[in-house]
């Protein structure tokens, strides 16, 4: 067996890094929704509107974010498009985003995906001593590629997280 390069080494570690630091995310992401979803029955704005009997599971909610339907009833889309979201439920009439701004926390899912997934790709091609030209074409790509893969599933996780934290706004009327 031949011994590892510099390059190597280098890329094995970020490679490493990156899978380190995504588990710590993907595990604090797991205890804040945990949080959020304790009081989920008990937010001052919304616990009228919900019971226990009608809290959707989480198995449920992550379904529905992962088809794209409200988690509020799980019938209507939360996108128009690949590019545009509806603004309410066209079945049950809730708000997606109520507020201002609330597409900064799926731009942010979307710009760390298109980063962990270029520098996967960049440690990838300096570990099999590809040219630098390809690792700035290849990744470059890939970071434009995996940040416009990732939009309908961020924003449909973002609205399920919104619906989790009762920060999504209650059905008003059925018309867009």
């Amino acid at each position: 067996m031949t011994e590892m390069t510099d390059n190597q080494t280098v890329a094995l570690t970020i490679f490493l890094t990156i899978t380190a630091v995504g588990v710590l995310t993907i595990i604090a992401v797991y205890l804040m929704v945990g949080m959020a979803w304790q009081d989920y029955d008990t937010s001052s704005d919304s616990a009228s509107a919900r019971s226990l009997a009608a809290r959707p599971g989480p198995g449920s909610l992550f379904y529905r974010a992962l088809v794209g339907k409200c988690p509020n009833c799980g019938i209507g889309k939360v996108l128009k498009s690949y590019f545009h979201m509806n603004s309410r439920c066209s079945s049950c009439g809730s708000v997606f985003w109520k507020n201002e701004g609330e597409w900064t926390g799926p731009m942010l899912i979307d710009f760390i995906f298109a980063l962990g997934a270029s520098l996967y790709t960049w440690a990838a091609l300096v570990y099999f001593d590809c040219s630098l030209t390809a690792q700035m074409v290849v990744t470059g790509l890939i970071a434009a590629l995996g940040g416009i893969l990732v939009m309908p599933w961020s924003r449909s996780f973002w609205t399920m997280f919104l619906f989790v934290t009762g920060e999504m706004g209650e059905a008003t009327d059925k018309t867009d």
